[in-house]
């Protein structure tokens, strides 16, 4: 069974549409929700694999440099992140066409993190810290925590050291 994106999904993606940089505080006045509650959903968002990364995108016609050292690396940095800029051209036309799909709510299809065959059912949910993994039944939830338990204690004992600081 697919995570259905509701509404605040969607207002959070839109917001994050927008500008990529807002923090979770940011994101709370634009849309109305909740600080946790945005942060949550996000993070589900990333979890599931929806939101894969936020990249910035570079501005060079507005670095001026007076050392040649620096005018090369950043001449070499332009030359490489060119292809980005000519994918970010394509990437704003794309931009319209998801803003335009997001006016409604939908449903992502999720793969089991264990056996990494597809989710009919509703998931079975392993949470720990702020992490969620998302699994097609029961023997392959058991099987990922027994084959990971030492990852996901280090995990937790990390996360509650930074949450008490």
């Amino acid at each position: 069974m697919p995570i259905h994106l509701d509404k605040i999904d969607i207002a959070i993606l839109k917001s994050l549409l927008e500008d990529g940089r807002k923090s979770f505080r940011q994101i709370s006045r634009d849309t109305g929700i909740t600080t946790p509650t945005v942060k949550a959903r996000y993070e589900r968002l990333v979890n599931v694999g929806f939101i894969k990364c936020i990249i910035p995108i570079f501005d060079f016609d507005r670095v001026q440099s007076k050392e040649d050292d620096m005018l090369i690396q950043l001449q070499d940095l332009k030359e490489n992140t060119q292809k980005k800029r000519d994918e970010t051209s394509i990437f704003n036309t794309e931009l319209d066409i998801i803003k335009k799909r997001l006016s409604q709510s939908f449903d992502i299809n999720i793969t089991c993190d264990f056996c990494e065959g597809p989710v009919f059912d509703k998931p079975k949910i392993l949470k720990f810290a702020n992490i969620e993994r998302f699994f097609c039944c029961t023997s392959c939830k058991s099987n990922y925590s027994e084959k990971y338990h030492g990852r996901i204690e280090s995990i937790k004992r990390k996360y509650e050291d930074k949450s008490e600081i």
